[in-house]
């Protein structure tokens, strides 16, 4: 029971301050669905885990209809660099904020593009990758921007 009062006001912070700070949270919604929460999605045990896998034929979010999720561009390059430790994507690229930035859910973590540093990036929640002007970077922990590389 406490725990349900604990997630219930979890939820409710996260919902009042993304809307007092517009936040984004639509991301949500594909994590209730991994988490097989709701109906639209389930979670399967592979050799290496658990993997999140469709039970509809309904377009993956922020997809136009027809379309399938891909990595492109420098997400795309990331990929490459990285092979299954970035997963499969769940959703398309999508903007984050009216910046430039960009974000898409992949089944393995969260890989963005922030525009203000022309920076994309990869993570698992404790572990991060980037590809930067100067160069490719790794880090761990939970500061979201990449350390400073040297010249």
């Amino acid at each position: 029971m406490y725990l349900l009062v604990v997630l219930a006001a979890g939820v409710a912070t996260a919902w009042w301050a993304g809307h007092q700070i517009g936040l984004d949270l639509s991301s949500v919604t594909s994590l209730v669905s991994v988490l097989g929460i709701t109906e639209t999605g389930r979670l399967t045990h592979g050799a290496v885990g658990y993997t999140a896998s469709a039970t509809t034929a309904e377009a993956a979010p922020y997809c136009a209809p027809g379309q399938t999720p891909t990595f492109a561009l420098g997400l795309g390059s990331l990929k490459q660099r990285l092979g299954d430790t970035m997963g499969t994507p769940l959703e398309c690229e999508h903007p984050a904020s009216g910046n430039g930035d960009t974000l898409q859910q992949t089944t393995t973590g969260l890989a963005a593009y922030t525009s203000a540093t022309n920076t994309v990036s990869f993570t698992d929640g404790w572990r991060h990758w980037a590809i930067a002007p100067s160069g490719f970077v790794e880090w761990e922990g939970v500061e979201s921007s990449p350390p400073t590389l040297a010249p």
